[in-house]
């Protein structure tokens, strides 16, 4: 029974694990490309060439440091 019992919780971890990557990946590419879509109209709207993009793709990239340094705090935690 020890062996069964075992092999089930390797089967949880690594699928905690895999949803856990997968979770990260969505909110970085959710959040970088969200802000450079955002950027990008901007520039669009106002005419500014690459200053809303890069101003998009900066707060883009420090939101999602801030969220994943958030998710791993409460992992780490645990």
């Amino acid at each position: 029974m020890g062996k069964k019992e075992n092999n089930h919780e390797n089967g949880f971890t690594i699928w905690y694990a895999i949803s856990f990557a997968l979770q990260l990946g969505f909110i970085i590419a959710v959040t970088l490309i969200g802000f450079l879509l955002v950027g990008y109209w901007l520039d669009k709207v106002f005419n500014f060439s690459p200053l809303f993009l890069l101003i998009g793709s900066i707060i883009g990239f420090i939101i999602s440091i801030y969220e994943t340094r958030h998710i791993l705090s409460t992992i780490i935690k645990k």
